[in-house]
């Protein structure tokens, strides 16, 4: 049997409110990154071009991931969104995620690593300039879409259980020809999400870090303009590399988790399975709340715009997700026998 904490109302409702909480968060964040970036031409810097794409990122991941996943998995146990969207949202949600975690914040992070080591360690070299940056940006999306496209050719609604086939309740799951493909498919995301962008991350802020902390050179002068220079250069890396830790800190457990449920199905039989995928995802789910947290604290002109931007709103207005979906979805509904009429846990 499910746990019986799994269907209290004091675990869904905890989890409700945690996941409304991010989702207020992630948009309101994020939107006022947007906001205050597009504001003031002061902003539009190649950095803050490259940080508007990791908000528009989590954006996506906010409206796309979820919502539908927490829907489909923790309140209706099945997919009530029809066929089309299981295709359009399986395929959202991994561009989505690989253009903000694995491309828009693997890659874009790469983008602002590699910018920022260009500057450091060739200063006399041309910079990156703002339409090479949207062109960049361009490619990262470009590589995402390309990259998840298999997803939404495998999507599909099916009825693994007689509960589904009785009640003509469906999941959305991925359909793959065989083992070895989706085993590949896996494999190359794990490249792709982690192993690439995670090397090259290292090695440019390594690099980085030995130049801006490195020991000067004895009898060289500094002016009070290299100084400022030297400290606007540490506090951008120290931003920099602090978002590179959170992401690493609230995707790498689900990541783990998938990877490992997907090699060993006998642990859908643990009993604190479903407990331990919630925390995950829902660990991965928040970090679409935390770059803007970031930005405010260790940015001092966000952290203007920001309150510049909050002042103008009245103070009454305040007041790998598919196998995820699968596993809680089949496993709830195949052994809990419910009725179709039966109200909804």
């Amino acid at each position: 049997m499910v746990p019986p904490t799994l269907s209290s109302m004091y675990f869904q409702s905890t989890v409700f409110i945690m996941y409304c909480g991010i989702f207020i968060a992630a948009l309101l964040g994020n939107g006022l990154v947007c906001y205050v970036v597009s504001s003031s031409r002061r902003m539009h810097t190649v950095t803050n071009f490259f940080i508007v794409n990791l908000a528009v990122g989590d954006i996506l991941m906010t409206l796309f991931c979820v919502p539908f996943s927490f829907v489909a998995t923790l309140v209706l146990q099945y997919w009530p969104f029809g066929e089309l969207l299981c295709h359009t949202v399986q395929f959202s949600q991994v561009t989505s995620v690989m253009c903000l975690h694995f491309q828009v914040s693997a890659y874009t992070l790469v983008a602002i690593s590699v910018d920022r080591y260009m500057a450091i360690m060739w200063p006399l070299r041309p910079r990156m300039s703002k339409h090479h940056a949207k062109i960049t940006i361009t490619v990262v999306w470009a590589i995402a879409i390309a990259t998840a496209f298999p997803i939404f050719t495998v999507s599909h609604l099916s009825q693994p259980s007689p509960w589904h086939k009785s009640c003509q309740r469906f999941i959305c799951t991925e359909n793959w020809e065989s083992k070895e493909y989706q085993g590949f498919y896996t494999f190359l995301l794990l490249i792709m999400q982690y192993v690439v962008p995670f090397t090259v991350l290292v090695f440019t802020y390594t690099r980085i870090a030995v130049v801006v902390w490195g020991k000067r050179i004895p009898g060289e002068a500094e002016n009070s303009r290299d100084v400022r220079m030297a400290r606007s250069k540490k506090k951008m890396i120290k931003m920099m590399v602090t978002v590179v830790v959170v992401f690493t800190v609230c995707w790498l457990p689900l990541n783990i988790f998938l990877l490992l449920w997907e090699q060993n199905p006998e642990l859908s039989s643990w009993e604190l399975m479903p407990h331990l995928f919630f925390a995950c995802h829902w660990l991965a789910m928040s970090h679409t709340c935390y770059n803007p947290i970031i930005y405010c604290w260790m940015n001092s002109r966000f952290r203007l715009g920001f309150c510049t931007a909050l002042g103008r709103v009245p103070a009454a207005s305040f007041g790998r997700a598919n196998t995820s979906s699968t596993y809680l979805s089949v496993r709830r509904r195949t052994e809990n026998s419910l009725t179709c009429q039966e109200e909804q846990i």
